[in-house]
């Protein structure tokens, strides 16, 4: 009985360290900043969906001072989603990245300007009628060096269900972090078992059908009347 009670608590033991080290969130390799060593495991924050990632990171930084009280809408560059996920078949993040800065610019196009699509130049004028004062000089626009950057990358185990997704909103002259979220979403469909397209053939997923087998043409009809 001594001997049984011990083998459970061996096998009790192994489990437990198995399901701690699932929980371990894998960064090697990461370019994005990570808690120092031995840091409480971070939770990412259920998402689902992609999208609704590039909701909630396009909500929070506009809430940030730095964005919401600037006169002129920084310059931002989204360097699209990246991958440290170990997978036998390279992981296609271009889904991934096309559905993200797609909802990045739509939720923030009033108040950041990326190089994918930026705001016109902004012109001030008077708004009183029969008074005509000198155009005032628009502000001076930074076109060419971003201010931020936007970084995103992919992580987790390629055969589970959910990967994770870090995105962070840095400041390019200082380096600071001033945005950092980590969320759990689902994958995109055939981001991962097909690579990219690199034949310049274009989109495949719309394939053209077949011709219809020609048919033998219709016999004449029966004149049951007996008309001439």
């Amino acid at each position: 009985m001594r001997q049984w009670g011990r083998g459970a608590i061996l096998v009790t033991a192994a489990l437990a360290m198995v399901a701690c080290a699932g929980e371990v969130d894998d960064t090697t390799g990461s370019r994005l900043s990570q808690p120092p060593p031995g840091s409480p495991i971070v939770k990412p924050t259920p998402a689902g969906d992609i999208t609704i990632v590039g909701q909630e990171v396009g909500h929070a930084i506009l809430d940030l001072p730095e964005v919401a009280n600037a006169a002129v809408p920084p310059l931002v560059q989204f360097t699209g989603v990246t991958s440290i996920i170990n997978s036998p078949v390279p992981i296609d993040t271009q889904p991934y990245t096309d559905l993200l800065r797609d909802r990045l610019l739509l939720i923030t196009r009033l108040k950041l300007r990326f190089y994918e699509k930026t705001l016109p130049p902004l012109v001030t004028s008077s708004s009183k009628k029969g008074k005509k004062k000198p155009a005032a000089a628009a502000p001076e626009q930074n076109t060419t060096n971003p201010d931020y950057q936007i970084l995103a990358e992919l992580r987790g185990r390629y055969d589970a269900d959910l990967y994770k997704i870090q995105v962070e909103f840095v400041n390019v002259q200082t380096g600071d972090v001033l945005f950092n979220g980590l969320y759990s979403i689902r994958k995109e469909a055939q981001a991962e078992s097909q690579p990219a397209d690199t034949s310049g053939g274009g989109d495949t997923s719309y394939q053209q059908l077949p011709p219809p087998e020609a048919q033998p043409a219709p016999s004449p009809v029966a004149n049951p009347a007996g008309v001439q």
